[in-house]
């Protein structure tokens, strides 16, 4: 049996029989053990009473290669010190700390930050740290852990903090030009409002009811007036919407796994497509056949001018990982009716397998206007006649991709 654990037992023992051995040294010893260890054991009990350990970070949201301030602080709001204290902070493999050597975790993909030292009473300790993502993605900040113990370091105790954060880092963006795309008119001329798309704040005139229109469209006083059912006519509305429809899958067949640097530079060239179409003042949509984290619900955002609209679009961009919820093209099928008519569709893909290709072929005979971007030079001879396409990087020529 451990001391730890038998202590008072051992200390008890030894004081009877240097009792009965008319021994007082060892009875002597006995007291101490005993003393020591209650003292200890209160100290250990008492430890964590008022410690807290506090992680904040600057950033949540970063691109690729910047730098966020993470700030680590820990404080003892009590008489009883910290003779030793050794804290922990897990952090997702990508995340490297300036200055720092991390340890390695027994979980896959974590890494440790640890720092050790003492504490006297009334003390707070604070530590910044500049952290920065080598790669995209959704990054684990987070569990943390704090292990200390009393002056002898008899009773050791750890607390864990179970909670975790996330550092959402961004794909990298270009400019259309260094995609190898005109900067002023990436997918043709660009036409005015469509008339489909109407805006309910801009009235142009009345007209007679027709049968199916909506009861909103009614126009109340002027029907009043004329002693008929009148409708208004609203302007077209000026806001264009565009989708950027990703195919994440880079091979065939799912089980032959998927090409990295294919992935990295089709979601770049995404990410710096919709922030193009922002800039142009479009309503920009997402859609990809994959999924967000921890969650089955498929990557679909519709097309919005909304001031967070781009943030969310990146965001859902950020954390795409090879893992999809099925092809492109049962996607782009459900999803379709879904789709504002007379939509600029840009589908941005590495492989585009017939399926897809009929699916936009489908979507082009609607009256969207549909176009592929490339990152591959193995879509071309995939894609049948009438669908615009330009190839924007391969992986026999990665000098045109972004780095």
């Amino acid at each position: 049996m451990p001391f730890r654990d038998a202590w008072l037992l051992v200390g008890a023992l030894l004081v009877l029989v240097g009792f009965g051995a008319s021994e007082p040294a060892i009875s002597g010893v006995g007291f101490v053990i005993i003393i020591i260890g209650g003292v200890s054991r209160v100290w250990s009990r008492h430890l964590f009473d008022r410690v807290t350990l506090v992680r904040r970070l600057g950033e949540h949201r970063a691109f690729t290669g910047e730098s966020v301030r993470l700030e680590v602080e820990l404080e003892n709001r009590k008489l009883l010190p910290l003779p030793w204290y050794e804290w922990r902070l897990a952090l997702a493999d990508p995340i490297t700390v300036e200055g720092e050597m991390l340890a390695s975790a027994t979980v896959p993909g974590l890494s440790w930050l640890v720092k050790r030292g003492a504490m006297g009473w009334y003390e707070k300790r604070t530590w910044q740290y500049d952290i920065h993502a080598s790669e995209r993605g959704y990054h684990q900040v987070g569990p943390g852990s704090i292990k200390s113990g009393d002056l002898f370091g008899v009773f050791p105790r750890t607390i864990e903090d179970r909670t975790s954060d996330a550092l959402i880092v961004f794909p990298r963006v270009v400019s259309m030009a260094e995609l190898g795309l005109p900067a002023d008119r990436p997918f043709g001329e660009r036409k005015g409002g469509n008339r489909v798309f109407e805006d309910p704040l801009r009235i142009a005139g009345l007209r007679d009811y027709r049968p199916g229109d909506p009861l909103k469209r009614i126009d109340w006083k002027a029907t009043a007036r004329h002693g008929e059912l009148t409708s208004r006519v609203y302007e077209p509305s000026a806001t264009q919407q565009l989708y950027v429809v990703l195919n994440i899958d880079t091979l065939e067949h799912a089980w032959e796994g998927y090409l990295k640097d294919d992935l990295e530079f089709t979601v770049s060239a995404a990410a710096s497509i919709a922030v193009w179409a922002a800039g142009q003042r479009y309503s920009v949509g997402l859609m990809a056949n994959g999924s967000f984290p921890n969650a089955d619900r498929p990557i679909r955002l519709a097309p919005s001018r909304s001031r967070d609209q781009l943030t969310r679009v990146l965001e859902a961009l950020a954390v795409i990982q090879p893992l999809t919820l099925g092809d492109l093209a049962g996607t782009l099928h459900r999803e379709g009716n879904r789709i504002p008519a007379g939509s600029t569709i840009v589908c941005v893909a590495a492989l585009v397998p017939e399926s897809l290709a009929g699916v936009l072929l489908r979507l082009q005979d609607e009256g969207h206007r549909v176009f592929v971007v490339a990152t591959t030079d193995r879509v071309t001879p995939a894609l049948p006649p009438g669908l615009p396409v330009t190839v924007i990087g391969g992986r026999h020529s990665p000098a045109q991709a972004p780095a």
